[in-house]
């Protein structure tokens, strides 16, 4: 079964998108949904995808996957406590606002492996 990058980075890129309005409006139900899918995984996620791990198709791929998801785990777990706890210290808590934020920093993460992997692939002829 191979991996294809492109089909994980619109699934993250339409849960940050997604996350947006949701966090201001919308069902109980979807709204933890999506953005505990967010929190658990989003800006971790972008950033696994923009470190590469291995060459995309070698067989150290497979084997790096549960790396690769515990890195993206932790590190999208730790960037929402701090934010979280920057805007305690700033007196600014709010819970939309901090959604915001960490759909942004995973928009833009996904925005800078699109970037380099475009230009990876120019000069591949």
């Amino acid at each position: 079964m191979a991996f294809d990058r492109k089909y994980v980075t619109y699934a993250v890129g339409g849960i940050a998108v997604a996350a947006i309005p949701l966090s201001f409006f919308g069902p109980e139900g979807l709204r933890l949904v999506v953005i505990g899918l967010l929190m658990l995984a989003g800006p971790g996620t972008a950033l696994v995808m923009l470190l590469r791990f291995g060459p995309p198709d070698g067989p150290e791929t497979r084997s790096m996957l549960p790396l690769a998801v515990s890195i993206a785990v932790a590190s999208s777990l730790a960037l929402s406590t701090v934010v979280a706890t920057a805007m305690v210290f700033s007196r600014t808590w709010s819970p939309p606002v901090a959604v915001c934020l960490l759909s942004l920093v995973t928009l833009g993460l996904l925005a800078l492996d699109a970037k380099r992997t475009r230009g990876s692939l120019a000069g591949a002829r």
